[in-house]
């Protein structure tokens, strides 16, 4: 019962003052990511950006590398994320509907800046004014700026102590897991709704086997995920020529994708040697894979955060972030057939490639789960919902 005073108390603290407080929960040991952080740089050498890596995740861990991902998300070169953003609510306006009056909590995992969650917590409170909001990131001050401006919204002043903001890695199984307990003793079976927004899925190397983990270890039969994802409408080397040119424009998204190395090493960037590919992954996908190349004309070396110095020779890269532009078809495909997850709706919205023929779009896609089995709810609910105002 201590234990539960002090959360009571806690809450009473959040909800009886402006000042901008927020709980968030972590779970897991930061030393143990810089140390992965660390081997992944220390990888052999590559000139094709198959050796040093910056995986996702770490592209935004930190708070140099989640401000300069807020800048590029205002960044009207980086369509993918700004005309995501604008057109969110138009796309979400059409897969609600296949919400109906059903209610739901709501779990995003990689909320980003928050404009679109706020969008959607929006349509679910009223529906459900007890509802749960947990945004999940690796990054604990990417959940910061996502979780401060939720304060405009007009109910969050009584819907503060129903926001739990998680810190873990959810592309690791051992973390899912977690996450589902975390679900099973905080709402058992009511209903969820997952988001997985900003086309995130495709940063991930595993991206349709992350969809299936999540899946299978998260979704019940009565929850939902919500699926936002960049398509192409063909595949072939002018379109993949054309995807990375799109990034490529961005001055904001080159600042994002070099701000790991900015903050945790003591390497010189020079823009110019980011380098932006667009490779063609058979008929499913657009593969953009950013590298940085050493052009300096000579041998480098890096002091990493742990002060050992590696070895960056001339022309050897180092892979600062990779994205997909999905052939729709395809996904539905591999969503079916890999993750065993049923379209139930859908909503498109088409971006114009340079040049003026309409190649590329943003893909709203609301899926359902198969049977997993039902657990029992748990008290810890209650406990939750019934704490003094």
């Amino acid at each position: 019962m201590e234990g539960v005073q002090i959360l009571r108390r806690l809450e009473r603290v959040i909800e009886e003052t402006d000042f901008a407080w927020s709980l968030c929960l972590v779970g897991e040991d930061q030393s143990r990511k810089l140390a992965d952080l660390i081997n992944d740089l220390k990888r052999p050498v590559s000139a094709t950006g198959d050796g040093k890596q910056v995986v996702s995740g770490y592209s935004y861990w930190g708070i140099e590398p989640t401000i300069a991902w807020q800048h590029a998300c205002n960044d009207p070169y980086y369509p993918v994320m700004k005309d995501g953003i604008d057109s969110f609510g138009r796309r979400w306006r059409t897969v609600q509907a296949l919400l109906g009056e059903q209610q739901y909590h709501y779990i995003s995992l990689g909320p980003g800046t928050g404009e679109k969650d706020r969008t959607v917590l929006s349509y679910l409170e009223p529906h459900h004014p007890d509802m749960f909001y947990v945004p999940v990131d690796m990054s604990a001050e990417m959940l910061r700026i996502c979780v401060q401006p939720m304060r405009l919204l007009s109910f969050i002043r009584q819907f503060r102590r129903q926001l739990l903001p998680v810190q873990l890695d959810f592309s690791v199984e051992e973390n899912v897991e977690e996450l589902a307990t975390l679900r099973e003793k905080l709402v058992g079976d009511e209903s969820v709704l997952f988001s997985l927004l900003g086309n995130t899925v495709a940063n991930f190397e595993d991206d349709v086997e992350l969809i299936g983990r999540l899946s299978r270890l998260l979704l019940k039969p009565q929850d939902r995920l919500l699926l936002e994802v960049a398509t192409v409408s063909d595949i072939n080397a002018e379109t993949a020529r054309s995807a990375a040119n799109e990034y490529e424009r961005s001055k904001a998204f080159r600042e994002f994708v070099t701000s790991s190395m900015h903050q945790h090493t003591d390497l010189p960037i020079d823009m110019d040697s980011v380098i932006f590919e667009g490779i063609e992954e058979g008929n499913r996908s657009i593969l953009i894979k950013i590298i940085y190349r050493n052009q300096s004309g000579r041998d480098q070396g890096i002091t990493l955060p742990d002060r050992t110095v590696v070895a960056f020779p001339e022309n050897d890269t180092i892979r600062l972030h990779i994205t997909r532009k999905y052939l729709r078809s395809a996904l539905d495909a591999a969503l079916k057939s890999a993750a065993h997850l049923s379209v139930e709706g859908a909503a498109h919205t088409d971006s114009v490639a340079r040049g003026g023929v309409h190649r590329f779009g943003l893909d709203l896609i609301l899926l359902s789960y198969g049977d997993t089995g039902g657990r029992p709810a748990s008290p810890v609910r209650d406990l939750f919902r019934n704490s003094p105002r």
